[in-house]
């Protein structure tokens, strides 16, 4: 990443206020057109996300436990609550319970992973980076006798990424029995990302129900590099060395959901995230080592294929409940099902139209595989607290909680798709000033240590191997009403 450098410099006068001056009520001459602001704001929202976020993104569980900073200080609890941008992803039915007016909220996330991986043979500490993760939302209700609130962002509710230099080992299972195999020091590395684009609309149905729908475009990209041992048909046991890069252009995604006032003080919220599913499609540099034993078999040994690749994250189910306790204290709970076992069951690879004629021969004009994977449907437990100041509404204090299940069987563990974090320890705090709120939130993620024996996975390169993983999270945000 480059940084730059810039200087900026505030200048004070005691000039008669202009129509820019924060104490002229802070009302920005050009945002009175909502209709106008909207898809603009979107727009650029998108180009951002496009060009930070498909290298800028974590291993801090596949599936981000929370957007946004307020969510993320009160452990990511927000289906039951109507205070931030990020519900129109979470329970778009929140934003009619919103104050009236418009709400502009941009945040930030960044995260510092570490991530251990041993074997046998070799260890490694995923490389080192922090990572950016934005978000981008418009949230317009007209009046607060409103039946009906709009509203649109960008948000990345998936990804991962590592890196690690290996020592690569496996076993060739031959004829006269299993040869071991070694390419040496490898590169391990994975990158994937899911970026949501929405708009959303949200209706009061009666003063204690409200129901609400966001539809939109999901971007798609994934790339692997990596000693790569093919699972089944005739190539089952054949290692190379695999670079892939693969893309899908805005598919479609939903989410569904219903907030019920029980009382002033207890509100009851249910969500529904579809799953998002792509066809990736994009290039693969295919290299056979000459340390493999079918590189005498080939004078050139590298290939350039059309990679397609069937990918899905998951849909979940949430439900969600926040309580008043009184003027200070507010207490919330999300419970969240996350189908896995329908979105990483395998991960499909078609290779087509290779440019090397002596591969063409040998292995035919098509090479598919299926990578098994084979995650388990997981519940997680988010819990969170939150402290207004008495006598001081600007001041707000939250901490929490998250429980994840391990979705990863031990038979299929691999280091390029981690997914093992299991508990969460969050703080957050908010400070309002005029029309606008200033958000941070910290969080700290880790996992146990996730041991494999005996690998399901062709060529025993993940036999006896461990993972350990932890992260340190900030998120950086800041809110205008007007």
């Amino acid at each position: 990443m480059k940084y730059t450098k810039g200087r900026y410099r505030l200048l004070c006068t005691k000039s008669k206020p202009s129509k820019w001056d924060v104490s002229n009520s802070l009302k920005l001459p050009y945002v009175n057109n909502t209709f106008v602001i909207l898809p603009v704001f979107i727009f650029f929202s998108l180009i951002f996300s496009l060009l930070w976020t498909n290298r800028l993104c974590t291993a801090n569980g596949v599936v981000l436990d929370s957007m946004g900073v307020v969510s993320s200080g009160r452990g990511g609890t927000n289906i039951s609550h109507a205070d931030n941008g990020v519900l129109i992803h979470d329970n778009p039915s929140a934003l009619v319970n919103m104050p009236a007016g418009k709400l502009l909220d941009m945040s930030s996330e960044f995260i510092y992973p570490e991530i251990r991986y041993e074997d046998p043979y070799d260890f490694d500490y995923s490389k080192h980076e922090v990572f950016i993760i934005p978000a981008f939302s418009f949230v317009y209700k007209k009046t607060e006798e409103s039946r009906f609130a709009f509203g649109g962002g960008v948000f990345v509710p998936a990804c991962f990424s590592t890196e690690y230099r290996l020592k690569h080992s496996m076993t060739r299972s031959t004829p006269e029995g299993d040869v071991p195999v070694s390419f040496g020091n490898q590169l391990y590395r994975s990158e994937a990302s899911l970026i949501k684009m929405l708009a959303a609309t949200s209706f009061k149905v009666t003063e204690k129900l409200s129901l609400g729908v966001s539809l939109g475009s999901a971007y798609q990209a994934a790339e692997l590099e990596l000693p790569y041992t093919f699972q089944e048909g005739p190539l089952a046991g054949v290692s190379v060395l695999g670079d892939l890069d693969a893309q899908d252009y805005f598919g479609f995604t939903y989410t569904l959901g219903s907030q019920y006032k029980i009382t002033e003080n207890t509100v009851v919220g249910f969500s529904f995230v579809s799953e998002s599913q792509a066809t990736l499609r994009g290039e693969a540099d295919v290299t056979i080592p000459d340390e493999a034993p079918e590189s005498a078999l080939f004078s050139n040994k590298q290939a350039e294929y059309d990679m397609e690749s069937n990918f899905e994250w998951p849909r979940s189910i949430g439900m969600g409940v926040s309580h008043k306790i009184n003027a200070s204290n507010t207490f919330s709970f999300d419970l969240v099902y996350l189908d896995w076992a329908s979105a990483f069951d395998s991960l499909s690879l078609e290779l087509t139209d290779g440019d090397n004629e002596e591969f063409n021969a040998a292995l035919g004009n098509k090479i598919s595989d299926s990578f098994p994977i084979d995650w388990d449907s997981t519940f997680a437990l988010r819990f969170g607290y939150e402290y207004f100041f008495k006598g001081n509404t600007n001041d707000i204090v939250r901490c929490g909680y998250i429980y994840n299940e391990n979705p990863v069987p031990q038979d299929t563990q691999v280091p390029f798709i981690p997914g093992t974090l299991k508990h969460t320890f969050s703080v957050g705090y908010t400070h309002k000033w005029n029309r606008w709120e200033f958000d941070t939130a910290s969080q700290f993620m880790m996992s146990d240590r996730d041991s494999v024996n005996s690998s399901d996975i062709v060529g025993g390169d993940y036999d006896e191997s461990s993972m350990k993983t932890k992260a340190y999270l900030l998120f950086l945000g800041v809110k205008y009403h007007f």
